[in-house]
């Protein structure tokens, strides 16, 4: 007899002694169970405790993964009055930072698909060039995009100004203004005046004193060496005695105190500049 044919045979002799629902599954477990000696209300609880715990904790993981990985973890940077910093963002883009600005950006997103920084205050950027992953500066009501470059951004509460010193940058306000500047170029855009591009004068070639300490005066008029010294150092320079309003300055100051320039200039224009009194204890 091969083995098909004793399968055969089991298969009829079940068939022909088999009883339409003659076979109690539950008293047959009964018996297996007595015999065997398990509880199996018991067992049936404690696993299925058991496998309740375990899914649960597999949820909670889950959940706390999901949250992990899509919370944010900003990282903050900031400078006091007259305070001056310097930061290196994990791409190697290097950050300066003036007085009294705040600086963060969310290191679990940082470089993944962009480079994405906050603003406020001012501050000048080195930004190094990944044209796979813009850089971009957020302020209150600008966005300033940059592949690589460098450039100066100062946000205020009348307005936002950009000015740029290599490579080509992309500045936006609302209402879709927009503007892309190059070297040597400069903007400001305001909610109330919208975007306006601006030429960088001679005078103004000392927007970058307060980082660099260095200014430069060529005939420049009092009124604007005043507005020159007092963003350098971050203070309000004031001239109390009101002297002649048509002088003008022609001089090199490099990386002096704020008092030792003021001596220069007083004496050079025989007048009194000094520090407004509110802001000599900052």
């Amino acid at each position: 007899m091969n083995e098909q044919q004793s399968q055969d045979d089991k298969l009829r002799f079940v068939l022909r002694h088999y009883k339409e629902n003659s076979l109690d599954a539950e008293a047959a477990w009964q018996t297996f169970a007595e015999r065997q000696g398990i509880r199996r209300k018991t067992a049936f609880r404690r696993y299925a405790g058991a496998a309740a715990a375990v899914l649960l904790l597999l949820i909670g993981l889950s959940g706390k993964y999901y949250l992990d990985r899509n919370a944010t973890e900003w990282i903050a940077v900031t400078t006091g009055t007259g305070e001056y910093k310097e930061v290196w963002l994990p791409d190697s883009t290097a950050v300066s930072l003036a007085g009294n600005t705040s600086l963060r950006y969310d290191r679990k997103t940082y470089g993944k698909e962009k480079r994405a920084v906050e603003l406020t205050g001012k501050a000048f950027f080195e930004v190094a060039r990944d044209e796979a992953r813009p850089f971009s500066v957020q302020t209150a009501q600008t966005l300033t995009t940059v592949l690589g470059t460098s450039f100066q951004l100062a946000e205020k509460a009348e307005n936002t100004s950009l000015h740029v010193q290599t490579g080509r940058v992309r500045f936006s306000g609302a209402e879709e203004a927009e503007a892309i500047l190059t070297a040597g170029m400069s903007a400001r855009y305001s909610s109330e005046e919208g975007l306006q591009m601006e030429e960088q004068e001679e005078a103004d070639g000392n927007y970058l004193a307060w980082k660099t300490r260095q200014l430069r005066f060529r005939a420049t008029p009092l009124e604007q060496v005043i507005r020159d010294v007092s963003a350098a150092y971050q203070v309000e320079i004031i001239n109390p005695t009101q002297g002649d309003t048509n002088l003008r300055l022609t001089s090199s100051f490099d990386n002096l105190t704020l008092d030792e320039l003021l001596s220069v200039i007083n004496e050079t224009l025989d007048i009194q500049l000094e520090v407004h009194p509110a802001d000599k204890n900052k």
